[in-house]
């Protein structure tokens, strides 16, 4: 219980630090952790017409692809991407594109912990 807790732990910490890093970078935050019983979002992020849905992971070592996403991962992504879509619908304007990014982060979470950053890394509906 203690290491799923510590997990969790240090999974909020690399949100955090990659909502942080978004922002600097000229991305408003949307919502942080939307969860829903069909699946959740760590981080949805808007800049100019653009609304990532970033699935954030943290490994004490990342392999050498970026392949640390299950399908069963990324189909509870894109639900909950389409329902929050839905209920955002009346207030994102008429322009806009979606995206799902993904954001890895090796080892602990420090105040400067380098953020791979790729964009559309799995494609939506």
């Amino acid at each position: 219980m203690r290491d799923r807790r510590a997990r969790e732990i240090e999974g909020r910490k690399a949100e955090d630090h990659v909502a942080r890093w978004l922002k600097r970078r000229g991305w408003k935050m949307l919502e942080t952790r939307f969860k829903v019983s069909e699946g959740e979002v760590d981080l949805i992020a808007r800049r100019g017409t653009i609304i990532a849905f970033v699935e954030v992971k943290q490994r004490e070592r990342l392999p050498l692809t970026e392949d640390v996403v299950s399908q069963t991962n990324i189909s509870r992504v894109m639900e909950a991407a389409e329902i929050w879509v839905d209920r955002n619908f009346d207030t994102l304007g008429p322009d806009f594109e979606i995206r799902f990014d993904l954001a890895l982060i090796e080892g602990p979470v420090r105040p400067l912990s380098k953020v791979k950053y790729i964009e559309s890394a799995f494609s939506g509906f």
